[in-house]
């Protein structure tokens, strides 16, 4: 009868005590590598993407009496992107540790998620509306858009109304409007919110250039009330954009007209270009052959801007 092989306690301590070290190690390396998953995640940046044209219908269905809802974006980005056109150029931190993960050693890169949206609407510095959505769980991808319906509630319609009028004229059809808030953001059993903000200039009606002033002025001279035959000058027309962040261009024409008469002598038009916040000087140069009185009209498209305010004597 073959005689039994005892086991010898020591081999099994160090069996068990070499166990104990590879799940050790392996644990915590997975562990170190989870919490430096939630260290990156909140140090993720939400980018907040709703267009112009779509708070300028949305604004627009509010005041006519609608119940719309506002079409959103959201991005869950790295730090260093600022828009959407980044998306494409640059990849968030956790999925190149994924790419390292799987090229290197087998780690667990655990996708994000987000779920709820905190959100504030302001017109003009006033809180117009908040409140908390619910949305499930979605994982995060570093290319593409979470699209979001928000129906806000304005319960004070009226002074909607009021606040974006006021501004309409104040700003030539542009209201500013800010978003801000917070997404609710998990990673397995840990979850954190991050904050954003976003601030749009909608057009909600037709902006046009403001007329500030005009004259006539000489070559020579400056401003003037006179001036002799065949002398050049020009009529000199001050405008001012009054909106905070779009260009505007408009073709205006300056008509010269002889006292008395109903044709204009002289026609000229050009386009006339003012960016955002900005005054912007146009000249409209003349020459005239007869002795007499002579005015001017300046029209952008069939708005009058001024017309006779001062007349012209050329002797």
């Amino acid at each position: 009868m073959p005689e039994e092989k005892l086991i010898n306690k020591d081999e099994v301590r160090g069996l068990l005590l070499l166990v104990l070290v590879f799940v050790s190690v392996v644990g915590g390396r997975q562990l170190g590598n989870y919490y430096a998953s939630y260290q990156e995640m909140t140090q993720l940046k939400v980018l907040f993407e709703v267009t112009e044209e779509e708070l300028s219908r949305y604004i627009n269905s509010i005041i006519d009496g609608e119940t719309p809802e506002l079409k959103v974006g959201l991005i869950i980005a790295s730090p260093n992107m600022d828009n959407s056109a980044d998306i494409v150029t640059s990849t968030p931190d956790y999925v190149n540790r994924w790419l390292v993960g799987l090229t290197v050693s087998p780690l667990v890169v655990n996708q994000p998620e987000a779920s709820d949206v905190e959100l504030e609407m302001l017109i003009e510095e006033t809180l117009i509306d908040e409140a908390l959505y619910d949305f499930p769980k979605e994982k995060i991808s570093y290319i593409s858009y979470m699209d979001r319906l928000m129906s806000l509630d304005i319960e004070d319609v009226e002074g909607f109304k009021s606040i974006v009028e006021a501004n309409v004229e104040e700003y030539g059809g542009e209201v500013k409007i800010t978003f801000r808030g917070r997404v609710h953001m998990h990673l397995l059993f840990l979850d954190t919110w991050l904050p954003y903000e976003v601030t749009r200039y909608p057009i909600v009606s037709a902006p046009y250039l403001r007329y500030a002033d005009s004259g006539w002025v000489s070559f020579t001279e400056g401003l003037v009330s006179s001036m002799s035959v065949d002398e050049g000058g020009y009529v000199v027309v001050d405008f001012r954009n009054p909106t905070r962040l779009h260009s505007l261009s408009e073709e205006v024409t300056c008509q010269l007209f002889r006292v008395g008469e109903d044709e204009p002598v002289l026609s000229i038009s050009k386009t006339v270009s003012v960016p955002p916040s900005t005054d912007g000087q146009y000249t409209f140069s003349f020459r005239f052959e007869e002795a007499g009185d002579y005015f001017y009209r300046v029209w952008s498209g069939d708005r009058l801007l001024v017309e006779g305010e001062q007349v012209l004597s050329i002797e």
